[in-house]
């Protein structure tokens, strides 16, 4: 029977001053939601964050309401379950996703079923009740080519994306003590193949008007040999996108793949460096060092992609000193654009694990736990402290005075070619890491008007 269908993806704390700026629906809801609508139900997809605003029961009615749930949207996806079941008791509520798979006894009370792991080969089931335990378990899916075409349209207000999100794999072989990838999908890598990855790619640009694109797999180039088939493929097929994508520092020791992604519209990469401190990489399970680091900055960036630079603050053998270094490092070093993370115990971590059985949390207020927000009690420096500098390190990086050099700097290249005739050097003329340095100037001064109170909070901690 067909059934009215909503899956809805909730936003978190407004002090998760992130989910303004970074509107991409999740790839699991969205194949969901697909193969919902082709086995005939009438789906629709809710991303808060993309609709900028909340969703209202009374505005979205539907017979079953599926929620995926983020750690740090939990209070917002049972706020939204319970609404919704009070208003139609009735109502069947399923609730899924990274935190329900890690956590499921958190939403037995507001929630009909919690599905564990990936659902892409149950959800039907699900949905036509041929289940009736509380906590259901998916089956990861072991053939990524079998997934459907995303049908975006499903997705409310998706033409507002101006970013379009592929993934390409799931599962990581590496196993760094922060991350939940493993807990969730494994650590067996498993793809689409080319062929897949391109039908992926003409299929999103015949819904959305954008030729930019993020592939959102962890580890993009854990099989240089798939990749180096897909440059070819986007290169010789004359496909028209610019594209982004997460990879690991090891990218570098290939550098004829370097020149391919480039030709084939790779702009830039997001690197977990993590640390410049070997002891600190080490206890992260990172299996890379800092010369590895070095090395990988100076290649990728003399093939012309940017590298946006990820760094976690408040390991047990971090200080103030290294935090200090490592702004240093990525000013000195170039790096194009930085996120200074700070480290959070994701539920279903070896961190999370270590620190809850040490005693060592602050709280479980789900809604602080988005990177960006000290949560531990670290034995170089109070959760205070780290805060702060973790917020200065931000402000030097993307201060006023380096980015104001960078525009003349900017010009200065601009000019130069003009008179030599080499405008054709575009490389140089990158106006998209200008656009961030000066995003991240207001986004670092919101941060700290909407965290007043936790500030002042770590202050009575300390």
């Amino acid at each position: 029977m067909k059934k009215r269908i909503l899956l809805i993806e909730t936003s978190g704390v407004k002090a998760n001053v992130f989910d303004d700026y970074m509107k991409l629906p999740l790839m699991g809801t969205l194949y969901l939601g697909t193969i919902l609508h082709d086995a005939g139900h009438d789906v629709k997809v809710l991303n808060e964050n993309i609709l900028g605003k909340k969703v209202l029961p009374f505005t979205y009615r539907a017979d079953i309401v599926c929620l995926t749930s983020l750690t740090v949207n939990v209070n917002r996806t049972r706020e939204l379950a319970t609404e919704y079941r009070q208003i139609y008791p009735d109502i069947k509520i399923i609730i899924g996703g990274i935190h329900a798979t890690v956590v499921p006894y958190e939403f037995e009370d507001v929630a009909d079923h919690i599905v564990v792991g990936e659902a892409e080969e149950i959800i039907v089931d699900v949905i036509n009740g041929k289940y009736t335990d509380k906590i259901i378990h998916g089956r990861p899916v072991q053939d990524m080519d079998k997934l459907p075409l995303v049908n975006y349209s499903l997705l409310e207000n998706y033409k507002a994306m101006d970013i379009a999100p592929v993934m390409t794999s799931r599962g990581c072989p590496f196993n760094c003590r922060f991350c939940s990838v493993t807990a969730v999908f494994g650590k067996k890598f498993r793809e689409q193949s080319v062929d897949r990855i391109m039908a992926e790619i003409k299929n999103m640009q015949k819904y959305l008007n954008t030729l930019h694109v993020f592939f959102y797999d962890d580890n993009f180039t854990s099989n240089k040999k798939r990749i180096n088939e897909l440059t070819d493929r986007i290169i010789s097929e004359k496909i028209r996108i610019s594209w982004t994508a997460q990879v690991r520092s090891d990218v570098a020791k290939d550098e004829d793949l370097l020149v391919k992604m480039y030709r084939a519209g790779c702009e830039r990469f997001y690197i977990g460096f993590e640390s410049i401190d070997d002891d600190v990489l080490k206890s992260m399970h990172k299996s890379q060092t800092r010369k590895d680091i070095i090395d990988a900055i100076r290649i990728i960036r003399s093939h012309g992609i940017s590298i946006h630079g990820m760094f976690i603050f408040g390991e047990d053998n971090d200080t103030i000193a290294n935090i200090e270094s490592t702004v240093d490092f990525a000013v000195n070093y170039d790096i194009d654009t930085v996120q200074f993370m700070i480290l959070t115990p994701f539920p279903g971590t070896e961190v999370y694990k270590e620190m809850s059985d040490g005693g060592r949390l602050l709280h479980h207020n789900w809604g602080y736990y988005d990177g960006m927000h000290a949560l531990i009690k670290n034995p170089a420096m109070s959760p205070f402290q780290l805060q702060l500098e973790t917020i200065k390190a931000y402000r030097k990086f993307y201060s006023l005075k380096r980015t104001l050099l960078e525009m003349i700097q900017f010009a200065f290249n601009v000019c130069f070619d003009a008179v030599l005739w080499n405008l054709k050097r575009d490389n140089r003329y990158n106006l998209n890491n200008l656009f961030i340095r000066f995003g991240a100037l207001f986004i670092v001064k919101k941060f700290m008007f909407l965290n007043r109170d936790y500030l002042h909070y770590l202050k009575r901690s300390a």
